[in-house]
C-alpha cells in the first residue's frame, strides 16, 4: 500500500467508530452514531491533544483503543494489546509503524475526561430511543396483544409519550491502590488492607432499547452513598411521561413524591414495611385498590426544612396484587405500588407484565459486569477509574445499538438477541472496519450475525446457586501483604 501523507492520516476522526461498528447509511438508526457530535462534545470539554500533525494518539484514536480493551477479553484487554492495535491501524493506513511502548498511550488516556464520555453515552441512549419510536414496526394493537418486554415498553411509550426506565444498583471493585482506597474505601466489614476499593453504582436502563440512559457512582459506604441517594442525583434525567420501574428498596415516600412532582410515574414493588391492605383503601376489585400515603411526620436529617414543607401532605397510589408461580415452589403473591391510577389505559395485567420484565435489568447488569468484564476495574487512580468505567458503558451502549439496529433490520425483538454474540462479531471486525470502507457485505454480516443466536424469554427459570468446578485451594489472606514482607525481612 502506498504511503499516505500525514495530513490525510490525521484527518481520521470519530468517523472510525462508524466504520468499526459496520455502519451503512441504508441501515436503520444509522444516523444515531453521529461522529460530528462526538467531536463537538470533546471540543466543548476542551479535550485537546495539541496540533502535532504527526501525533499518533488523537482523542478519537485514544478513545477507540480504550473501547477496544472492553470488546476483547483475556490478555487482549491489556494496554500493550491496545497499543498494538493502534500501531496496526496506522500501518494499515500506510503510515510508518509507531512504537509499541505503552507510555504514550497511558498519558493520552489521562487527558480523556469521563464527563465527555458520559455525555456521549447519554446522547446515544436518547437518540436511539427517539429513533426507535419513529421507526417502530409494531402497531399498538399488535404490541398490546403480545405483551413481550419490548412491546410492553412500546405500548407504554407511545400511549404516554414517555419511556419505561429500569433502575437498579450494583457494585464493582477497583485496583487496590492508596488513592483508590481513599476515594472508594473497601467494605468496612473487612480488615484494613485485606479488601479492595468498592464502587456503588445505580443505573437507569431503557426497557425498550436496553441502552444505558445514565449511571451514578460513589463510595460503597458513608453519607450519601446509598442507592436511593445516588438515584436522587439522576432525577433530572427523567422527563414528564416516563415510568420508573424498581424493586421495593426504592419505594419510599420521598422518592415517589419527587417523581410525581416531575410528572414521572412509578411502578415499584410495595415495601414490606407498608401495609398492603390498609382499612382506609378504596377497593377497585379483588386485586386492586386505591390508597393514600400520608407524609411522614418526622423530617429526615438529609432534607432541608423548606424542602420538607414543599412535600405534598398525601399521595394517591394504586396497589395491584400479583401472583408468581414457579415450578417446584409455592405460588407467591406480592403487591405492586404505582401512581398510574387509570385502569382502562393500564390494566392490572399490563402492570404485572411490566414489573415482571424488571428482570431485564438484571441481565443487563450481568452483561456489563461479566460479558464486558467491568466487575473489576484495573485503573490505579480515581480519575482513571471513572474514565475506564464510562468507557465500558460506552462500549455497552455501542453493542446495544448494534443489537437494536439488527433487530429492526430483520424484524426481530432486539431484547431476544444475544449480547455476547454481538460483542464477538464487533470485536472480530473492530480493526478491519476501522481501516476499510464499510461494504454492503460487511454491513450485512453485522446485522445478520447478532440475529443468528437468540435467547429465550425465560422469566420462570430456576437453577441452583452452585458450581460444579471447584475453585483453587488457596488460603485466604488474613493480613495485608506488606506484613508478610516485614516479617520476612525481620527474619533475614
Amino acid at each position: 500500500m502506498p504511503f499516505i501523507s500525514s495530513s490525510r492520516v490525521n484527518a481520521a476522526s470519530f468517523s472510525l467508530f462508524k466504520r468499526s461498528m459496520m455502519q451503512e447509511s441504508s441501515l436503520p438508526l444509522a444516523d444515531v452514531l453521529d461522529d460530528q457530535r462526538w467531536q463537538q462534545v470533546f471540543d466543548e470539554h476542551e479535550i485537546d491533544f495539541g496540533n502535532d500533525p504527526d501525533a499518533i494518539y488523537t482523542p478519537a484514536i485514544t478513545l477507540w483503543a480504550l473501547i477496544s480493551q472492553v470488546f476483547f477479553s483475556g490478555e487482549q484487554r491489556s494496554c500493550k494489546a491496545a497499543v498494538i492495535r493502534v500501531a496496526s491501524f496506522w500501518a494499515a493506513l500506510g503510515r510508518r509503524v509507531c512504537s509499541t511502548n505503552t507510555g504514550a498511550y497511558c498519558r493520552a488516556r489521562l487527558k480523556l475526561s469521563f464527563t465527555a464520555i458520559r455525555e456521549i453515552v447519554r446522547q446515544l441512549a436518547a437518540d436511539a430511543e427517539a429513533a426507535c419510536d419513529q421507526n417502530s414496526v409494531l402497531s399498538r394493537e399488535q404490541s398490546a396483544a403480545r405483551l413481550s418486554p419490548s412491546s410492553v415498553a412500546d405500548v407504554k411509550s407511545r400511549s404516554t409519550g414517555g419511556r419505561i426506565l429500569l433502575v437498579d444498583g450494583f457494585t464493582i471493585t477497583a485496583a487496590d491502590t492508596p488513592d483508590n482506597q481513599r476515594a472508594y474505601p473497601q467494605n468496612p466489614a473487612q480488615k484494613p488492607g485485606l479488601g479492595f476499593p468498592v464502587l456503588r453504582c445505580v443505573s437507569l436502563i431503557s426497557m425498550t432499547t436496553g441502552l444505558l440512559v445514565d449511571l451514578v457512582s460513589g463510595p460503597y459506604s458513608g453519607k450519601g452513598s446509598g442507592e436511593t441517594a445516588l438515584l436522587w442525583q439522576m432525577l433530572d434525567v427523567l422527563r414528564p411521561g416516563d415510568t420508573l420501574v424498581a424493586d421495593s428498596y426504592y419505594c419510599t415516600y420521598w422518592l415517589v413524591s419527587a417523581c410525581h412532582a416531575r410528572g414521572v410515574q412509578i411502578l415499584m414493588k410495595n415495601h414490606h414495611l407498608r401495609d398492603d391492605h390498609p382499612q382506609t383503601a378504596r377497593r377497585l376489585n379483588k386485586r386492586e385498590r386505591l390508597v393514600t400515603w400520608l407524609r411522614p411526620p418526622v423530617r429526615p436529617a438529609w432534607m432541608a426544612r423548606q424542602e420538607y414543607r414543599r412535600q405534598p401532605l398525601t399521595l394517591t397510589l394504586r396497589l395491584v396484587d400479583v401472583q408468581v408461580s414457579q415450578p417446584g415452589y409455592r405460588v407467591k403473591t406480592f403487591t405492586i405500588a404505582t401512581t398510574i391510577t387509570d385502569r382502562k389505559a393500564c390494566p392490572a395485567r399490563w402492570i404485572a407484565a411490566v414489573y415482571q420484565s424488571r428482570w431485564l435489568i438484571e441481565l443487563d447488569i450481568r452483561s456489563i459486569k461479566c460479558s464486558l468484564g467491568m466487575d473489576i476495574l484495573r485503573a490505579k487512580s480515581p480519575a482513571m477509574v471513572l474514565t475506564e468505567l464510562w468507557s465500558c458503558l460506552l462500549a455497552y451502549n455501542l453493542i446495544r445499538l448494534k443489537m437494536l439496529q439488527s433487530g429492526m433490520a430483520t424484524g426481530r425483538d432486539p431484547r431476544s438477541l444475544s449480547f455476547t454474540t454481538t460483542q464477538q462479531v464487533l470485536a472480530a471486525s473492530w480493526l478491519l472496519g476501522a481501516v476499510t470502507q464499510t461494504t454492503e457485505e460487511l454491513a450485512t454480516l453485522g446485522q445478520q450475525v447478532p440475529c443468528s443466536e437468540r435467547v429465550g424469554h425465560r422469566t420462570g427459570r430456576t437453577e441452583p446457586r452452585a458450581n460444579k468446578r471447584r475453585t483453587k485451594v488457596l488460603a485466604l489472606l488474613k493480613q495485608p501483604r506488606y506484613h508478610y514482607h516485614q516479617q520476612r525481612r525481620a527474619t533475614v
